[in-house]
């Protein structure tokens, strides 16, 4: 099966400590929640990093299988009204 790549949204907003469960992904925040893109992965090492969410208990929003360009698939960091991220009181 060939390798595809995928952008995973998850709630909240992982920290750095979190790069190193996700080798070879970009992570990017938005207003509580955090965009995972991945570099090109089979089936089995899809399932393995949602099963690696699933373990550190990070509530998955969304998978899409994207295109070497990720969609815009993220709301904005800061809402209009300036309401600050719940995800930033942890």
């Amino acid at each position: 099966m060939p390798s595809k790549t995928y952008t995973v949204i998850v709630r909240g907003r992982l920290g750095e400590r979190f790069t190193s469960a996700f080798p070879g992904a970009s992570m990017e925040h938005g207003y509580g929640q955090t965009r995972i893109d991945t570099e090109p992965l089979d089936q089995s090492q899809l399932n393995g990093l949602l099963d690696r969410l699933r373990s550190l208990a990070i509530e998955l929003v969304s998978v899409q299988e994207t295109s070497h360009a990720a969609p815009e698939c993220l709301p904005p960091a800061q809402p209009p009204d300036g309401t600050p991220d719940p995800a930033d009181q942890f």
